[in-house]
């Protein structure tokens, strides 16, 4: 299949598609001065977007390629548990923003029922 319907089969913009191809993430054979894709180009740009979605960087993943459209499957176990990680901290440090949040406006609102214009 061509770019155009890798493209529509994937979601994926011919420029990404490029991108992945240039990176080395995804080999593509050629067939003259056209390139050519196959199934399983479809199901690595699938895979290519869902470590996207889960913050996994396109460099993270051309560190975790392994063949041709394969990935070193006991490094992306191991890389999704050190993003398990900073999601947690990052949970932690949200929860963290929202208490203090929710503290200045209950002194903010206790200030604004007082009626006084000079509150700390």
């Amino acid at each position: 299949m061509f770019i155009g319907k890798l493209s529509r089969l994937t979601a994926a913009t011919p420029r990404a598609i490029r991108l992945y191809e240039s990176l080395g993430l995804i080999k593509v054979g050629r067939s003259g001065k056209y390139r050519f894709y196959d199934e399983s180009h479809v199901e690595f740009i699938q895979i290519i977007k869902d470590a996207q979605s889960l913050g996994i960087t396109l460099s993270e993943l051309k560190e975790l390629k392994r063949g041709k459209n394969e990935l070193d499957w006991v490094a992306v176990s191991q890389l999704l548990a050190e993003k398990r990680s900073q999601v947690l901290r990052d949970i932690g440090t949200l929860k963290q923003h929202l208490a203090r949040i929710e503290r200045y406006q209950t002194i903010i609102s206790d200030c604004a029922d007082r009626g006084s214009s000079n509150c700390r």
